[in-house]
């Protein structure tokens, strides 16, 4: 087991004290949950957390502009473009390809010439929705490029759209498990609205905590609760106690 100390840190409030220090460096790691559920707000955080600390970064986008993607992460407070200035932050619109899932000519060549040590891919959902047709195909693609990044010593982030965001009622494809971690991003109803949550399914080869916590999402992106319990599992607490 790696000394907390030797873990690669994401940078995100309280999502590196439930990996407990953070993830194993050259990891894979995939967050999937429902639309809205904060997806796309953690993968920016990710990697503008890691270019304020010295680490550049690659941002693969096959759902956004770059520039609705910089638009977005500036009013999160998040200012990509300072970043891409310094050779901090790249990004690479990446259309669905039918051969594979995401072609690998730029970004490695982006990787090498400017040291990547983080890569998002934002998101698998539209390849798999426009070849559903080809699932083993698909898992073979998601294997070579999660191999390709491990080949040049980065960290993938990747997300991909869950059908439900009920906390109880998830199912995981088998692709969610090719991946060395696993997040789940969901909604629990809080009387007549939603409480946004995170868990760790998994981490291949570390500890990591296990229940599921609260999230809020401001100036800044996601924030994660640690010391707090999801108040609408509270409330399902008492009401069967009573």
């Amino acid at each position: 087991m790696l000394n907390s100390k030797d873990l690669f840190k994401t940078g995100i409030e309280g999502l590196d004290d439930i990996l407990k220090g953070g993830l194993r460096p050259n990891s894979s790691l995939l967050v999937q949950g429902a639309p809205g559920t904060g997806k796309t707000i953690l993968a920016i955080q990710f990697i503008y957390k890691g270019a304020m600390m010295g680490e550049a970064g690659l941002y693969i986008t096959s759902e956004e502009s770059a520039d609705s993607l910089r638009e977005y992460a500036k009013e999160l407070g998040m200012d990509f473009t300072a970043l891409e200035k310094k050779n901090l932050i790249s990004i690479v619109e990446q259309p669905v390809l039918r051969g594979n899932i995401v072609s690998l000519d730029v970004p490695l060549k982006i990787i090498r010439e400017k040291n990547v040590k983080r890569v998002v891919l934002d998101s698998l959902t539209l390849f798999q929705y426009q070849y559903p047709e080809r699932s083993t195909e698909i898992r073979r693609e998601i294997l070579r490029f999660i191999s390709s990044m491990k080949d040049v010593g980065v960290t993938l982030f990747a997300t991909a759209e869950h059908k439900t965001a009920d906390v109880d009622k998830m199912e995981f494809s088998p692709q969610d498990f090719l991946f060395d971690g696993l997040i789940s991003l969901t909604r629990i109803r809080r009387g007549a609205s939603y409480e946004r949550c995170i868990s760790v399914i998994k981490v291949r080869g570390q500890d990591h905590l296990i229940d599921i916590y609260p999230i809020s999402i401001a100036k800044g992106g996601v924030k994660v609760h640690v010391d707090e319990i999801p108040f609408s599992l509270i409330e399902q607490d008492v009401s069967k106690r009573s």
